[in-house]
Formats: C-alpha cells, structure tokens, sequence
C-alpha cells in the first residue's frame, strides 16, 4: 500500500471508488514521540524555549527565549548610545552591569504588532549555546520589560537546533572564558 506522509501524519492511499479526502477521514494516523528517534535530527540538537547562552562581547552568561519566529538574534542593550569614530558608528551599551561596545554594521527597521516600527542597530555578536558558537548579526534594543535579554533568532538555530517548546534548560550552560 502507498504512504502519503503530510505534517508527520501518515495516510494510506486511497481504496478504490475514495477519494484521498474520504480515506483521510478513516484512516490510521501514525506519528513518533520518541525523542531517541533521531532519523530526522541529523546532527541538529534538541533545546527548549529557554537557555543559557554566553554573549561576547561581555562574557555574560544569559538566559535567552528561544523564537523561532524572529528572523534575528536580539540584544537588551541598558544604556545604548551611538558614538561615531573615524566615520564609523560604534554602539556604547551595558548588559547586566557590564559595559559593552561594538561596531554598528548597518541599521534595520523592525515592525511589531500593534507598535510603530523602530530602527535598530545591528551588530555583531559571539554566541554560544551548548556547544555551539556562532558569530551573528543581533540588533540592539531595549529589553527592560521583558523576562529575557536575549531573544534567539532564526540567524542562530538554522541547522544546528531542534525546538522543544515543552522544555527548558536542556543545555549546560555554555562556560565563560
């Protein structure tokens, strides 16, 4: 019998006289909750909504909301400032106490539902996770009325990580240097 596999639902082909509407209805929908299935993970790894990450610059161990529907990786910058330099702006910001600076790659706009868009800086920024560490682009705003500091963006998790909604702190926290 044929399979057709939709969203992780298996259906069986249609009987003769159905159609793949009515065998839909009646037919046996199978998927796997086993997390040691791991066919599909390839060498992506498991994390929860929440995690520990280490931000540089800073060396700052923060826990971060992981959003697979950011399309960036977002920095809560306390006390943000743009200074130029030799033509060059440069953001001047802290982090939990701990004064930061960075160069400014570009600006972007960023809309938010039910809000007036905001320009942001983007720059670049070392984060780690469990055992991966990559250099992204983040931009910088102000997070100070939200739980996280850091919000994990697409730009990070792409072919590296699977989300788990349901779980939190499924990684050691990354050691600072």
């Amino acid at each position: 019998m044929a399979l057709l596999a939709v969203m992780g639902l298996v259906y069986g082909a249609p009987s003769a006289g159905q159609t793949g509407i009515q065998n839909a209805k009646n037919a046996e929908i199978s998927w796997s909750d086993d997390e040691t299935d791991v066919s599909e993970l390839g060498t992506k790894q498991i994390i929860g909504m929440v995690e520990k990450v280490l931000v540089e610059p800073g060396g700052i161990i923060l826990d971060a909301r992981i959003d697979t529907g950011a399309n960036k990786t977002s920095l809560g910058a306390e006390n943000l400032q743009i200074v130029k330099e030799d033509g060059q702006d440069w953001a001047l910001f802290s982090v939990n106490g701990s004064a930061m600076r960075a160069k400014v790659l570009k600006y972007v706009r960023i809309k938010q539902h039910g809000a007036p868009s905001q320009r942001r800086p983007v720059v670049m920024l070392k984060v780690t996770l469990g055992n991966v560490a990559q250099v992204v682009p983040a931009t910088l705003t102000d997070r100070s009325n939200f739980k996280y500091k850091v919000l994990i963006g697409v730009n990070f998790l792409k072919d590296h990580f699977i989300v788990d909604v349901s779980r939190k702190y499924v990684k050691e926290p990354a050691a600072a240097p």
